[in-house]
C-alpha cells in the first residue's frame, strides 16, 4: 500500500484503518457513566453504591487506552 495516501478514519477506527472494539469498549464505558451520573443527581437518596459504579465505569473507559498507548510507545 502507498504510504502517501491518506487514509481517512472514523471515530471508532484505528490510523490505519480498522476497527477497534478497545474506543468502542471505552465509548461504550463512558456513556455508561454519564447515564448512571445523571440517574444519581436525579435520585438524591443514593446510598454510595451509584458513585462506585460511576468511579468503575469511568476507569473502565480511560484506562485500557492509557495502557494501550503506553504499550504501543514502548513497543516502538
Amino acid at each position: 500500500m502507498d504510504r502517501s495516501k491518506k487514509i481517512a478514519v472514523g471515530f471508532i477506527q484505528e490510523d490505519n484503518g480498522n476497527f477497534s472494539s478497545m474506543q468502542l469498549m471505552s465509548l461504550i464505558s463512558l456513556i455508561s457513566a454519564i447515564s448512571f451520573g445523571l440517574i444519581t443527581v436525579a435520585n438524591p437518596d443514593s446510598e454510595g453504591v451509584e458513585t462506585n459504579l460511576i468511579y468503575s465505569f469511568l476507569v473502565a473507559a480511560f484506562t485500557p487506552k492509557a495502557v494501550q498507548k503506553l504499550a504501543k510507545n514502548q513497543v516502538k
